[in-house]
Parts: structure tokens; C-alpha cells; sequence
């Protein structure tokens, strides 16, 4: 990780801090097994997550046997960046009302390094793209964005800009995520087309990126789903952490 990573990290730590026994105390539980003395002195490293499953899949997440939120985890939903301890955790995604677990898996948090979960559905299986965030700093006058593919029925996929002819991301297909690139600033559309370029499929308009900013643009629903419905094809854009 970059010192500039490091840097944003620690601004994002001490946004958390004043935040974090409000949330607890909403909450009722300390689901990731920390406190505030703990937050202080023990190595953590940070993890989002985004439901891009289907419009009537909740999701319960539980780290260690431990529930993280007792918030709903709706489809289209994205939790910001909190801490966790370090080491081999087990995540476990389950379906709240049976307690059933949806997807287990394990995986190993780096100190203070930046990760995120998406979860995608294909045929009623869930699955999930397990990534590390680089969180570097845009270039003057730039933001910096990613693309994660998650709509099962979609085939290769570009988005362009508006008044740009080169695409923004090209040759993208289901379960792929970009590395963040840098984006001049400002107001655009962003629009999704099939891999040549010849047909609009869904688009955001009048969208601000705000320069130095990172955000991440996620392909989420169904080709075959009509378009003004929930489940449709949607590009969804979120920031990777607070304001700073």
C-alpha cells in the first residue's frame, strides 16, 4: 500500500471513531467483536460490501459466527468501509429469515488495507468477487473509477462517456472488476452499450465526479428484465469512502 493510501486510511479511521459508538449503540450489538479501546490499539484493516444478488434477496452477514448488522442488506445496497480485525476471518452470507447460509467463505485481512465484497446471483447460486482496493490518489484536476460486473445475463460490455468517443471500460464481462482509473472531473453521463458500441442498453445522466474523489460504477440486474423495474439493468454509482 502507498504512503497516499495509508494517508486516506487514517483520515477514514478517525471519521469512524467519533461515528462508531453511535452506530454501535443503533445497532444494539458490536458485531465485528471490537470496541473503542480495542479500535485504538489493535491492527484492523477495512471491508465494504455491495448486494447485487436480486430485488427480493436480503442478506445477513456474519464474520466469525458474529453478526455484523442487524440492518436490512437489501439488493442495490452498499455498506461503507469499517474496521475489522486482521487475520483469516469467516464471512458467512445468509438468508435472515431461515438463517441458512447463502456463501461461506474465508479470507485473510492485511493490516490496514482497504477491501470489498460484491455479490452477485447466477441461476439462484450466489456468488462473490473478493477484491483489495487500491485507494490511491487521483491526478490533478481527475477523479478515479472502477467498473464491477455483476449482471449474470449480460453479455460484454462497454460504457462510454458522453461527447467521448473512446470508452471509459471496454471488453468487460460478468464477474470482472477494472482497476480504478483516472477521470477528468465534472458533470457526464455515463452510458452503458454491448461490446461494439452500437446499443444503449442503460445509462446514469448529469452524473458529478467531484475531483479526488474514488468511485466505484457497478453493473448490476437483468438484460432479459424490463428496464423500469428494480431487477432491470441498472448502473449504480458509489464512493468508496466518506468525505474527506
Amino acid at each position: 500500500m502507498t504512503s497516499q493510501s495509508k494517508t486516506y486510511l487514517k483520515k477514514i479511521r478517525l471519521l469512524w471513531k467519533g461515528m462508531a459508538l453511535v452506530l454501535l449503540l443503533s445497532v444494539g450489538v458490536s458485531c465485528l467483536n471490537m470496541d473503542e479501546e480495542s479500535v485504538d490499539n489493535t491492527p484492523t484493516a477495512y471491508v465494504s460490501f455491495f448486494n447485487g444478488t436480486t430485488v427480493d434477496r436480503e442478506i445477513k452477514i456474519t464474520v466469525d459466527e458474529r453478526v455484523y448488522d442487524r440492518r436490512h442488506f437489501d439488493f442495490g445496497h452498499y455498506i461503507d468501509y469499517w474496521y475489522f480485525y486482521t487475520g483469516s476471518r469467516n464471512f458467512s452470507f445468509k438468508d435472515p429469515a431461515t438463517d441458512q447460509s447463502l456463501l461461506d467463505t474465508a479470507v485473510t485481512l492485511e493490516v490496514e488495507k482497504a477491501y470489498s465484497f460484491f455479490m452477485t446471483e447466477q441461476g439462484g447460486e450466489i456468488k462473490t468477487l473478493f477484491t483489495e482496493d487500491k485507494l490511491n490518489l487521483p491526478e490533478s484536476g481527475n477523479a478515479l473509477i472502477r467498473l464491477v460486473h455483476l449482471s449474470s445475463d449480460s453479455p460484454e460490455i462497454a460504457v462510454y462517456r458522453s461527447g467521448v468517443s473512446d470508452p471509459l471500460f471496454s471488453e468487460q464481462e460478468y464477474m470482472e472488476i477494472t482497476d480504478f482509473i483516472n477521470v477528468s472531473a465534472g458533470e457526464t453521463d455515463l452510458v452503458l452499450m454491448d461490446a461494439d458500441g452500437n446499443e444503449e442498453w442503460a445509462r446514469l445522466n448529469e452524473v458529478h465526479l467531484r475531483e479526488g474523489r474514488i468511485y466505484t460504477l457497478i453493473l448490476r440486474g437483468d438484460q432479459q428484465a424490463a428496464s423500469t423495474t428494480e431487477q432491470g439493468l441498472h448502473l449504480q454509482l458509489i464512493r468508496n469512502y466518506p468525505n474527506y
